[in-house]
């Protein structure tokens, strides 16, 4: 575990990042990714690609994704491509909970803590993947990407759960694998905890503004704890 100096009072909210933090999702993105791929004829992605990509806005990712000789995606594709991944993303499997996240999750519940989901995943099928691992209950707002006017590392994510949980950004403190939740929490004025067991290293998190890394579930938990 690695912290930045002068970092960790506990904070009374705790905004999550999804895919990646909580979830082990990576497969499954891959997976309707190509799905919306295959729907427009074109070949699967480069997964090593991809995960580079993982907590990007999605048409970012899509952009990147695009395997098509010629074709340019412009304003009305883009709109299909995004609409067609987020139709095979609720409709397909919900990825599983990383060891140890529900735990957590019920030990922050337990504690009083508020906590708040900021996902690039579109609003349902985040609702859905929390509701299969039974921690839906413990959120009180799950900002999907569908539901913002800008993704990450936009702080409008963060702006709207806040806003939701009714506290100031000086109470938050964003978990997430990507430089752009870091990008995020710094920009709306929140902390950054980085984790690494997900799409980012290290010195990425950091880079981005982490005031914090860690590399287990379990250091995360002593830290959002303040054991």
């Amino acid at each position: 575990m690695s912290v930045g100096p002068g970092v960790m009072a506990i904070r009374p909210v705790v905004l999550f990042a999804l895919d990646g933090t909580l979830l082990e999702s990576f497969g499954s993105i891959g997976d309707m990714i190509d799905a919306m791929l295959a729907d427009a004829g074109h070949v699967p992605c480069d997964r090593v690609a991809l995960r580079r990509m993982i907590g990007a806005p999605l048409d970012e990712v899509i952009r990147q994704a695009w395997t098509g000789p010629d074709e340019v995606l412009d304003a009305t594709r883009m709109e299909w491509a995004i609409a067609t991944y987020r139709s095979h993303q609720l409709r397909g499997h919900a990825p599983s909970f990383f060891a140890g996240a529900s735990e957590l999750l019920g030990a922050l519940h337990g504690a009083g803590r508020r906590m708040a989901v900021v996902t690039t995943k579109g609003a349902a099928a985040a609702n859905r993947a929390l509701a299969d691992g039974g921690c839906l209950g413990y959120f009180d707002a799950v900002i999907g990407g569908d539901m913002v006017p800008h993704m990450k590392p936009h702080p409008a994510p963060a702006q709207m759960a806040l806003r939701r949980l009714e506290r100031s950004p000086g109470d938050a403190v964003v978990v997430g694998d990507t430089s752009h939740d870091m990008h995020m929490a710094v920009a709306a004025g929140c902390l950054g905890i980085g984790v690494t067991w997900g799409a980012h290293e290290a010195s990425q998190l950091r880079e981005a503004g982490a005031s914090a890394v860690v590399d287990t579930m379990v250091s995360l938990r002593a830290l959002l704890m303040g054991a």
